[in-house]
C-alpha cells in the first residue's frame, strides 16, 4: 500500500504543525513548487517531474491528502484541529475524477464549493 502524502500547495514549506501530525500517523508531506502547477494533481502525488508550464495561479494555500487508509483522514484532520494547524485552509482528497486536475482547476472548485457552502 501506498504511503499516505499530504500535498501544501501555496506554501513555500511544510507547515511544522502539519509535519508533525503527519509524521505521527505516518504520512509524508510535500511543499508542492509552483512549476508543477500545469501538471494534474495525481502527476505530483506520483513525485513525476514537472512538464508544462501552469496556466494561472492559484488564488489561496490549500492541502490534497491522498492514499489515506479508512479512517486515518478523520485522525489526521483531529490532530490538525486539536493542535491549531492550518485552520480554514482549503482541503480535499485525491479522487478519481480530480485527479486529471491541474491544481489551479482544483482550487478555483475548493473556492467555488466554501462559497456555496457559506452562502
Amino acid at each position: 500500500m501506498e504511503k499516505p502524502k499530504i500535498l501544501c500547495y501555496g506554501m513555500k514549506e511544510v507547515p511544522s504543525g502539519l509535519a508533525a501530525v503527519a509524521k505521527k500517523l505516518g504520512a509524508v508531506c510535500r511543499a508542492v513548487p509552483e512549476e508543477e502547477y500545469g501538471m494534474p494533481v495525481a502527476a505530483s502525488a506520483a513525485g513525476l517531474p514537472a512538464m508544462k508550464k501552469p496556466e494561472g495561479s492559484i488564488s489561496e494555500p490549500f492541502l490534497v491528502f491522498v492514499s489515506f487508509p479508512e479512517g486515518a483522514l478523520d485522525l489526521c484532520l483531529a490532530a490538525m484541529r486539536k493542535n491549531g494547524v492550518l485552520p480554514g485552509v482549503l482541503k480535499s482528497v485525491l479522487t478519481q475524477y480530480n485527479a486529471v486536475w491541474t491544481p489551479v482547476r482544483l482550487c478555483a472548485e475548493l473556492c467555488r464549493e466554501r462559497a456555496m457552502a457559506v452562502g
